[in-house]
């Protein structure tokens, strides 16, 4: 039984695990490797990532997304990235920067990535009617309804004499 659970509780794996986890190939495992995020360490010549160390790493990045399991950056969970803050309000990317200044919102920069803090913005949501959270089913109704409205149901009368021809 104490070896079926030494077995599980695994301390460190292979750069080939590590990779196939996050579903990299070879070249790119090596080199999140060299970057250092996680501490490595050389077992008779070869590498092993240290896993308290790694899945501290990807607790806390964006970027990087294991094929099964828990989603990157749970330990900021609190916070929202600026694309999801313009998301949720249903503007694009250059309007939810210029609210955040205009707005004052207190930001943290986590691995070089602005992020807002999910209270604040969810306060400010339900004081500021005009901004409401949509959904994506929302988003995309409003985007095929401004599509279907910018489509000519009838070409004009110049262009329909020349389509009969």
């Amino acid at each position: 039984m104490e070896q079926e659970q030494s077995a599980t509780e695994k301390k460190s794996m292979s750069v080939r695990e590590m990779g196939r986890m996050l579903g990299l190939k070879k070249v790119e495992s090596y080199w999140l490797v060299h970057k250092e995020y996680f501490e490595t360490v050389l077992v008779g010549g070869k590498m092993r990532v240290m896993v308290d160390s790694f899945e501290e790493w990807y607790r806390g990045q964006f970027h990087y997304k294991k094929v099964d399991g828990e989603a990157p950056g749970s330990d900021y969970a609190h916070t929202l990235s600026v694309q999801e803050f313009a998301d949720l309000i249903g503007v694009s990317g250059g309007a939810a920067y210029s609210l955040i200044d205009t707005q004052g919102f207190e930001t943290t920069i986590i691995n070089g990535r602005k992020q807002l803090f999910k209270t604040e913005i969810y306060g400010w949501i339900e004081t500021h009617p005009t901004y409401k959270k949509q959904s994506v089913k929302e988003r995309e109704e409003k985007w095929l309804k401004d599509l279907r409205a910018s489509i000519r149901e009838e070409p004009p009368e110049s262009e329909a004499t020349l389509w009969k021809k």
